[in-house]
């Protein structure tokens, strides 16, 4: 698999782009910066070093193309343009395939993510998949291989959560979790947003100069987006205390998520990346700033939430979301043309509210409820019915999570 860069396309600023090549030979920022890895992610990875291996290469941490006065600019066109409610685009309602049916089953990705989740379940999970067709099964890191195994010989894939669920991780940890589900078979991310640092400032009146060597850029980001275990302040990122630098602006550090999803969009060019925005923690416009820094890193997804913090899923989020992708493809930001999809996830528990959300424009749904969603549809083509409470199997979860 190639470790390329994806090519970047001026976007409507017109700022030129400014990245640093990889160094394949430093390998060692990954073991220096183990103590940041969440402690469930550094004992797998311990237990299972062959998924650190180099068919994706080293993780780097790439450049910021612009500075945030620029990305400013750029996401306040952006709120500008699509309306704080979307208003300012015009999307055409889209029309579900028809209830129970395979089209259907290929919108959801079926989906365990409780940290006490049993290989029983997780078996369970995919023998639900294979049965229904579903997109992809969406599990935890240490259950990837697994659900590989389990779905061999069907069409349905496996997705592994990045991140999870906070989004506040190390950026070194999260590009080191991304290359292990990949080595491990996993053929989508969804990746979560470090939402912190939308709802906070930092300073940002550097402008563009020299890019720096890897390693010290590598050990600038990780610093910068780890959380202090001393007295010390980083000078940036989501832990920075932007009132010790008198002049600095009051706007979030959009370089650093740039940086974070640049960096993931380059270990992994062939991988689908989703990324959840955890809209539940955002206002209008931090939705459509993180949508616009989405686009501009290539992902090939936004999606709505994690299901554990706050409300899920809202047809507001997802439309003004689906606005925000047309919008971002029209005006160029990242690859000319390419248009972000969008999952909704978090709440879609019941086939009515599965209906909502693609009809407003998601194109995949994330769910732990995807056999009832579609035992419910089957039975309203055939009888009108709403199955009993007995068909829904333990993948649903009714009280935390998807």
């Amino acid at each position: 698999m190639s470790t390329t860069a994806p090519s970047t396309t001026a976007d409507p600023a017109g700022a030129t782009p400014a990245r640093t090549p990889k160094d394949s030979s430093n390998s060692s920022s990954s073991n220096s910066n183990s103590n940041s890895f969440t402690p469930i992610l550094r004992d797998f990875l311990s237990q299972h070093p062959e998924l650190r291996s180099q068919t994706l290469g080293t993780p780097a941490i790439m450049t910021d193309r612009y500075t945030n006065a620029e990305w400013a600019k750029q996401i306040a066109e952006t709120v500008k343009k699509v309306g704080l409610d979307g208003s300012g685009v015009q999307v055409a309602k889209c029309e579900a395939p028809k209830a129970g049916s395979r089209e259907f089953a290929k919108l959801i990705d079926h989906t365990l993510l409780k940290l006490d989740a049993t290989q029983a379940q997780i078996d369970g999970l995919c023998a639900e998949a294979r049965t229904e067709g579903f997109k992809s099964v969406c599990v935890r890191l240490n259950f990837v291989h697994r659900s590989v195994s389990n779905l061999r010989g069907s069409d349905s894939i496996v997705a592994c959560v990045v991140g999870f669920h906070e989004g506040t991780y190390d950026t070194l940890a999260k590009l080191e979790e991304a290359r292990a589900a990949v080595e491990a078979g996993a053929k989508e991310l969804d990746v979560v947003l470090n939402h912190s640092i939308l709802t906070r400032s930092s300073s940002s009146s550097s402008t563009h100069q020299q890019p720096p060597s890897n390693a010290s850029l590598t050990a600038l980001n990780t610093a910068a987006n780890s959380k202090p275990t001393s007295g010390t302040t980083p000078s940036s990122g989501p832990y920075s205390n932007p009132s010790s630098n008198a002049q600095s602006e009051e706007i979030p550090d959009y370089s650093a998520i740039y940086t974070e999803l640049a960096s993931l969009r380059s270990l992994c060019p062939d991988v689908v990346l989703k990324l959840i925005l955890e809209t539940s923690q955002l206002n209008p416009t931090q939705i459509l700033a993180a949508s616009h820094l989405a686009a501009a890193a290539n992902f090939d997804f936004i999606k709505t939430s994690t299901g554990f913090n706050g409300r899920g899923a809202s047809l507001e989020d997802v439309k003004l979301m689906v606005a925000a992708s047309q919008y971002l493809a029209s005006a160029g930001v990242g690859s000319s043309g390419r248009k972000m999809k969008v999952k909704a996830s978090g709440g879609v528990r019941c086939y009515d509210d599965a209906v909502k959300m693609v009809e407003a424009g998601a194109e995949r749904l994330g769910t732990s409820s995807g056999l009832w969603i579609m035992q419910e549809g089957r039975q309203r083509v055939e009888s009108g019915e709403r199955p009993g409470p007995a068909s829904r199997l333990y993948t649903d979860d009714t009280v935390d999570g998807y």
